[in-house]
C-alpha cells in the first residue's frame, strides 16, 4: 500500500481557529485504516515539488496573512491549477478560498490571487458575517454540515455551492445566496472554519476515499460520530424555534 503524503500550507500562518485538526484528523483516520501517512508543514512553497503529495490543506488567517499567502503561492501558479485539473485532492477552509480566486479587493486595492478559478473576493476590515451552521444533506458528502462560520469574505462569481445553507442561510458566499463553498474536480472548498473534518465525519471519509481512491468505513458511534450527532441535533431545533 502506497504512502499517503499531505501537506498542510502555512500551519503557522493559516491557523487562525485550529484547522491543524482538519490534517490530524485525516492522519489519523488514514492510519487507523491500515495506511502508512507522512505529513508535511510548509511556510514557503516555492522550496518544494507540490506534485509529490497527494492532498493538500490549506486553513483561514488574519486578512493580512491572507495577503502574504498569496505572495508565497504565486510562484507556483500554474503547478497548482494543473493540480486541481487532475484531481488532485484539495480541502480548503475559511477565507483560504480567497487565495484562489483572480483578486481579492481590500481597503480600496487589489491584490492579485492564484486564478485557478474564475471568482473575486471583497475582503472587508471593518466588517464581519458569523454565525452556527447547519446544511442539508443533498451535497458530495451526502450528509448533513455542521460548524461555524466568521469571515471578512464576501466572494463573486463562485458557480454552484458545495453545501446549501438551512441555519446561516444569509452567511453564503455572496451573503445573499444559501450556498457555501464550492467543489471542483477534487478541490473542496467551504467557508467553515475549524476543524471542519473533525465535526463532519462523513465528509472526512469522502475526502478520504478522494484520497486513497479506496472505499472506508465510519463508525458514528465512535466519539467523533457521537459529537456530530449531538450537534446536529441542537441546530437542528434552533430551526424548528
Amino acid at each position: 500500500m502506497k504512502e499517503i503524503k499531505i501537506l498542510h500550507l502555512f500551519p503557522k500562518l493559516l491557523s487562525l481557529y485550529g484547522e491543524y485538526g482538519n490534517v490530524k484528523i485525516t492522519e489519523k483516520y488514514l492510519k487507523e485504516n491500515g495506511y502508512s501517512v507522512s505529513v508535511t508543514e510548509c511556510e514557503f512553497p516555492e522550496e518544494i515539488d507540490l506534485t509529490e503529495f497527494d492532498f493538500f490543506y490549506i486553513g483561514s488567517g488574519t486578512e493580512a496573512n491572507m495577503i502574504e499567502a498569496s505572495k508565497r503561492l504565486l510562484p507556483k501558479k500554474e503547478c497548482i491549477k494543473e493540480l486541481v485539473e487532475n484531481k488532485k485532492c484539495f480541502l480548503v477552509t475559511g477565507n483560504a478560498i480567497a487565495l484562489f480566486g483572480k483578486t481579492v479587493s481590500m481597503n480600496g486595492k487589489d491584490y492579485a490571487m492564484l486564478s485557478t478559478f474564475d471568482y473575486s473576493t471583497g475582503m472587508y476590515t471593518d466588517k464581519r458575517f458569523s454565525g452556527d451552521i447547519l446544511t442539508n444533506d443533498k451535497n458530495i458528502f451526502a450528509s448533513k454540515l455542521v460548524g461555524y462560520v466568521n469571515t471578512s469574505c464576501v466572494y463573486y462569481g463562485i458557480e454552484g455551492g458545495l453545501c446549501e445553507l438551512l441555519l446561516g442561510s444569509d452567511l453564503g458566499n455572496d451573503k445573499r445566496s444559501a450556498l457555501d463553498g464550492f467543489t471542483v474536480n477534487n478541490f473542496f472548498a467551504t467557508q467553515l472554519i475549524g476543524p471542519f473534518a473533525v465535526k463532519n465525519p462523513q465528509a472526512m471519509k469522502k475526502i478520504c476515499e478522494v484520497i486513497t481512491g479506496d472505499t472506508l468505513p465510519l463508525d458514528m458511534t465512535s466519539h467523533q460520530g457521537l459529537a456530530y450527532k449531538r450537534a446536529l441535533t441542537a441546530l437542528e431545533e434552533r430551526l424548528t424555534k
